[in-house]
């Protein structure tokens, strides 16, 4: 898998075009699985929610609609540009949300900031997990929910082979066309297929302090939906 500068370059070159990307390389799925994230995610009005990784926002504007106030990073800022705009098409107040350039390894944010964090798709690119952990639980609140929406292996072997299709031909071909970058989303599959099952990322979240560590697959398995909490 390609170092994190290498993996912001890839993005920050095609973040115009990364909302269309998602919905069609996830068929439309990824409405459904930011839905169910921000709903076991605990956001609600006066919630204050942190969205780490949150690319063009959609995992943002998820979590707003359920009336938390949201507050985005990425290490992409040409991502994190696009979310004001966004947010701004869908009519909601701009004063429950605000964005920030930062990496999910270094928070700049103080102790018990946060209700909540959620973090989708972003997990498999950070360098070192165990140092977003320890941010993610400086920066929660005691009770305060972790949610990561990840891609996980299917649990049924027709679906896997379908998957190993999808993601080991297609998923790049598809993706480097619609991006104009033949090497944009070369990386995706091996990052995808080398990324823990969801009972080993479990326990990776246990071991750093998460308690009432749980996950449930989402479409078969594609994703998975993991839940821990901040004692």
């Amino acid at each position: 898998m390609p170092e994190g500068s290498q993996v912001q370059s890839m993005f920050s070159g095609i973040a115009r075009r990364y909302d269309l990307l998602n919905h069609v390389l996830s068929g439309g799925l990824d409405f459904y699985w930011w839905r169910r994230m921000a709903r076991v995610s605990g956001a609600a009005p006066g919630r204050r929610m942190l969205d780490v990784a949150a690319g063009t926002g959609d995992s943002s504007l998820a979590l707003a609609r359920r009336g938390a106030e949201v507050v985005s990073t990425d290490f992409t800022h040409a991502m994190l540009a696009l979310g004001p705009e966004k947010f701004r098409r869908k009519g909601l107040d701009a004063r429950i949300w605000a964005s920030v350039g930062a990496d999910a390894q270094r928070l700049p944010f103080a102790d018990a900031t946060f209700d909540g964090v959620t973090i989708c798709y972003g997990i498999r690119n950070v360098e070192r997990r165990e140092r977003a952990y320890a941010e993610f639980l400086r920066v929660l609140k005691p009770g305060g929910r972790l949610t990561i929406l990840e891609f996980s292996r299917p649990r049924w072997a027709w679906l896997r082979g379908l998957y190993d299709f999808y993601s080991l031909r297609l998923l790049p071909r598809i993706g480097g066309w619609i991006s104009g970058d033949a090497s944009a989303y070369t990386y995706l599959p091996e990052s995808i297929r080398a990324f823990p099952d969801q009972s080993a990322l479990a326990e990776e979240l246990r071991r750093a302090g998460f308690a009432e560590v749980r996950w449930q697959n989402l479409s078969g398995g594609i994703v998975a939906l993991h839940l821990g909490e901040k004692g």
